[in-house]
């Protein structure tokens, strides 16, 4: 081997290791941002919008476009009993206004825009001892705060007889403005022999063919760091042009005061889990949502929201948490 080429390896291997380091700590440092609740720019617990309504499992989106319409969000509410989906808007992220009940019996929504500006609602629809996900379809951003959907799917339970919910949107292809010509991909939890929730993932090709199977790779990696009870809800989002995800995992069944989260790779795989610092000290997170944002003068914004539970978080902190981080 030439001494040239001895020094072209070397040189490769310490630019390999450079871009290696850079990405592990990219990640280490979006955690370490997540965590730090007293750093960010605006941090509002036990978050409700200005008709009174709880924003429990809060995913705020920005619409597209050259208009400046400020930012959305769909959450649920509790009310008698009954959960409802509720479309809400801001101009600030501090002063959240009422637009729109989606549907009732319905909960854990997440929303994402497809390219061609339509929007594609996902959420989990509940009766008396079953839930299962319901996918709605909405022309744009007028149709969607009029409540006005284009179409619905109720996706059919293939894993689980009882319980099938907490979808999450992976991809969107929606092929000439045809929601009939699309292939969907989510991710959701299913009741495993009715004792815990697992995760999966499933596709939907033309809003009429589904298939899922479970995350046995996930599932196994959040159990070998410590998920023994429920594996549920999750967010996708990008960080400095690289994908990742928040993962709720329940350290014990039926301990609700042992809900955390878990930073995760662009595959669901667990990198770090998330030590959230709040003033009050509340341990219990879970329902995380993260997204990219861009404020009025154009600077990027990182919005990450959770709950917190009664059991395991300061009596007021407990409900629903939103802290806005820059993300230069």
């Amino acid at each position: 081997m030439s001494r040239f080429y001895s020094l072209l390896k070397v040189v490769g291997i310490l630019l390999s290791a450079g871009t290696t380091t850079s990405c592990a700590d990219s990640w280490r440092d979006l955690a370490t941002k997540l965590e730090n609740t007293n750093q960010a720019k605006i941090r509002i617990f036990q978050l409700r919008d200005d008709k009174g309504h709880g924003m429990d499992c809060l995913d705020v989106f920005q619409p597209s476009g050259p208009a400046k319409t400020g930012y959305f969000g769909v959450s649920h509410s509790l009310k008698k009993g009954i959960f409802s989906v509720h479309l809400t808007h801001s101009t600030d992220l501090r002063i959240w206004n009422h637009v729109k009940e989606l549907d009732q019996h319905s909960s854990q929504a997440t929303i994402q825009e497809a390219v061609d500006g339509s929007f594609l609602l996902a959420y989990e629809k509940d009766a008396p001892n079953s839930c299962w996900m319901r996918l709605r379809h909405f022309s744009n951003l007028k149709a969607l705060k009029a409540g006005r959907f284009s179409q619905e799917f109720d996706i059919p339970r293939t894993l689980a007889p009882t319980a099938e919910g907490t979808p999450s949107i992976e991809a969107v292809d929606i092929k000439k403005g045809d929601i009939a010509q699309s292939e969907i991909t989510l991710r959701f939890h299913y009741y495993e022999n009715a004792r815990v929730d697992q995760l999966a993932r499933g596709t939907l090709k033309n809003f009429q063919d589904w298939n899922a199977k479970p995350s046995t790779t996930i599932n196994s990696a959040l159990k070998k760091r410590g998920g023994h009870g429920n594996l549920g809800d999750r967010s996708k989002f990008q960080w400095k042009q690289k994908d990742y995800s928040l993962q709720e995992v329940q350290d014990t069944r039926r301990d609700w005061s042992s809900w955390g989260l878990f930073l995760c790779d662009k595959d669901g795989l667990p990198l770090k889990k998330i030590s959230v610092e709040t003033p009050g000290k509340s341990t219990a997170f879970s329902n995380p949502s993260a997204s990219l944002i861009r404020n009025s003068d154009d600077e990027p914004l990182l919005v990450f929201t959770a709950f917190l539970h009664s059991k395991g978080s300061a009596p007021n902190e407990a409900g629903q948490m939103l802290a806005v981080f820059e993300a230069k």
